[in-house]
This record gives structure tokens, sequence and C-alpha cells, in this order.
């Protein structure tokens, strides 16, 4: 599987994996008072439990949107 066929399959498997969606996540970080991708990455992960590579696309699109 190619990055963006990966980067895909984490997009359409977040709400079975996580309960949000990639929209929802967004939400949930444009209400914290983090900027920092690291500081954000490690909030998904420590805060709400989110995988590594969810984390990291999850943050890649906060920054694009």
């Amino acid at each position: 599987m190619n990055p963006k066929d990966m980067e895909k399959a984490i997009i359409r498997n977040l709400v079975d994996k996580t309960g949000r969606s990639l929209e929802q996540w967004l939400v949930v970080l444009r209400d914290t008072d983090l900027s920092r991708k690291r500081e954000l990455k490690d909030y998904l992960k420590t805060v709400h439990g989110v995988g590594h590579f969810q984390a990291q696309t999850i943050v890649k699109f906060y920054f694009l949107d």
C-alpha cells in the first residue's frame, strides 16, 4: 500500500477506530490552546488515546485547514 492509500485508509477508519471523524477531530484541536505540531500529536495520543499514525494524519489536515 502506498502512502496516499494508507492516509486514505486512516481517514476512512477514524470513526471506527476513534469514535470521531476527521472533521470532529479538527474541532477538538481548534478548541485547544496548542499550536505546534508535536504538542497537538502528543495531546491526541495522551489525552484521547489516538494512535501515532492517526494523530499524525489528523494534525496534517489540521494545518491544511
